[in-house]
């Protein structure tokens, strides 16, 4: 979860989008223990890891 300095937002919900880097582990996956997944940063915008959702 992101959350912005502003209603508008300072950044487009493409770049933020973009934040999350979501890679296989293996060929053929069957589990989210399967995949390395990285969320980068932005200034000025606080990300929230919230588990299990």
């Amino acid at each position: 979860w992101w959350e912005h300095n502003s209603k508008l937002g300072q950044y487009s919900s493409a770049k933020v989008h973009r934040l999350l880097d979501i890679n296989r582990n293996i060929d053929e996956p069957k589990t989210i223990d399967d995949y390395t997944i990285l969320v980068h940063e932005l200034d000025g915008l606080k990300v929230a890891i919230i588990d299990g959702i």
